[in-house]
């Protein structure tokens, strides 16, 4: 085509658009925007806390639990709806990170009470406030809200118990690679032998939500 032609195919509006981002696979790679759309989706449909029921992520291709932690793994695009707040802080699912690095697509994991929510963004790093969202109880269901690493309570749990999960297939949107961070040690690690998708037996079943 001729510069002269493609001017004028362009002023008509006839080129060919650029092609979207393609979204997220279970269990693949996910743009860090994608997981706070994909939580804000069951944020906008109003989505109703229910340990026993499921509801449908934003394509409708795939249900997940309705509670703390289905909601996060409906995020992520894992591919069970069977994780649990300690199944997540696993490291064949999730490597932990200091609070002070967390990023907007993190977690914060409270095993010990079970419950989990997902990290939005920071309102003040210095001062250790941020935003969140959550699947939170028959109460609130669906909810935002703002946090304090200095406060005694986020979420209705201990401040204390939270820590920092970062799913090892998020990457950033500017670079599309994960993100590199300071990855904290925990124990004890579930064996080799168990799969990264189904809850470990061995473990205490904390409630999802």
């Amino acid at each position: 085509m001729t510069i002269a032609l493609l001017l004028s195919a362009t002023a008509l509006g006839l080129t060919t658009a650029p092609a979207a981002e393609a979204a997220s696979t279970r269990g693949g790679a996910i743009a860090r925007s994608e997981v706070l759309a994909r939580a804000e989706d069951w944020f906008d449909r109003g989505v109703e806390y229910d340990q026993q029921a499921v509801a449908p992520d934003a394509e409708g291709a795939h249900d997940y639990r309705t509670d703390c932690s289905g909601m996060v793994a409906m995020a992520w695009h894992l591919p069970s709806t069977d994780f649990t707040t300690d199944s997540l802080d696993r490291r064949s699912v999730t490597d932990r990170v200091d609070r002070d690095d967390l990023l907007p697509g993190d977690a914060l994991d409270d095993t010990a009470d079970g419950h989990v929510v997902i990290f939005t963004g920071w309102i003040a790093r210095s001062a250790g406030t941020f935003t969140y969202i959550q699947l939170a109880n028959p109460r609130t269901d669906m909810a935002t809200g703002t946090g304090s690493f200095a406060g005694p309570l986020l979420a209705g749990h201990p401040t204390a118990n939270y820590v920092g999960l970062r799913y090892l297939h998020v990457v950033d949107d500017d670079e599309g690679t994960t993100t590199p961070s300071r990855v904290l040690d925990r124990y004890p690690w579930p064996s080799a032998g168990i799969s990264p998708w189904r809850l470990d037996p061995r473990r205490r079943h904390t409630s999802g939500g």
